[in-house]
Order: structure tokens, then sequence, then C-alpha cells
């Protein structure tokens, strides 16, 4: 009778602490795995951000000869409202900035504040003039391509470290728009 007392004992114990086990390992392996599908909506983010960037990139590659057989970017080459399309890109490419990394972030907002700059000077401007003035923004605006280029190269090779997308700045740097 001793003896069936302990093993019901042992079982009834053994019973409470398999149950004890499996319910704190079930709660452990419902985090990781909302962890895993947090990770993965992010991921699809960071993805997309990229995207828009490598989008804008490829607008840029675009380049055109002139009569005097100097270049400039194709998106010159289409009158005032067309280029005013082709900046759709970039304006996705900033909007979901925040899945990105500082540095390719700072290089939309250069890239942006050049197309500030030459949109106010295209402004009410004929093809021609449109044309000349893509020439003299040529060099300017394949440097930041490059640049950019460079970085989403780098960014996409650590897409997958959603932690370093996370760096929390510690400084509120004030950005200011130049004109020309």
């Amino acid at each position: 009778m001793e003896l069936i007392k302990i093993l019901l004992a042992s079982s009834v114990i053994a019973g409470l602490t398999s149950v004890i086990v499996s319910y704190f390992t079930s709660l452990r392996l419902k985090k990781l795995d909302f962890k895993n599908e947090y990770y993965k909506e992010i991921f699809k983010k960071r993805l997309n951000a990229y995207q828009n960037i490598e989008n804008q990139i490829a607008v840029l590659k675009s380049v055109v000869l002139g009569n005097d057989n100097k270049p400039y970017h194709m998106i010159f080459s289409s009158g005032e409202s067309e280029f005013y399309k082709y900046q759709q890109n970039l304006m996705l490419a900033i909007s979901s900035s925040l899945w990105i990394d500082d540095k390719t972030t700072k290089e939309l907002e250069k890239l942006n504040n050049l197309f500030f700059n030459i949109n106010n000077r295209i402004n009410n401007k004929n093809q021609i003039e449109i044309e000349e003035i893509g020439k003299e923004y040529y060099q300017r605006l394949a440097d930041l391509r490059f640049n950019l280029e460079n970085l989403v190269k780098t960014g996409l090779y650590d897409l997958h470290d959603v932690k370093k997308a996370f760096i929390i700045k510690r400084k509120n740097e004030k950005r200011t728009i130049y004109t020309e």
C-alpha cells in the first residue's frame, strides 16, 4: 500500500512538473514565434524602402547626349511636368526612410536638396533651357547617384540586421535646405 502511495505521489508530481514545463516552453515558443513574425514584417518594410531607392537610382542612370555632345539625365528630356513625375520615386524613398540606415537617409536628403534647387531653376522654362540646366547638374546628380548606389549595396548586405536599422539617434540634427 505504501508503495502504491509513493508511486501515485511521484506520478502526480511528475505530471504536474511536465505540465508546468510544457506550459512555460509553449509560452517561450509563442514569444519567439511572435518576434520572428515581427522581424519578417520589418524586413519586408526595409526591402520595400530599398526598392524605392533602387527605382530612384534607375531613373538617374538614364543619360542622353545633347546636340553639343554634353550629357544630361533623361529626366530633363521630357519637359517640366515630366521632370516632376520622375521625382515621385524620390518622395517614396524619403517617405520610407525610417526603415533604412542614417547614411542612406542623409544621401537621399542631399538629393532632395539638389532637386529643390533644380525645381526652382526649371520652373516655366522651355525644353532647351531645361536640357541646359540638366547639363549643369549632370555631374552632381551622377555623384549623388553613385554614392546612393553604394550605400544601398551596403544596406542590402545588412538588410537582415533589423537592430541596425533601429539605432536610436542621441541628437536631433537640424536639417537645412540650401538654395543656390
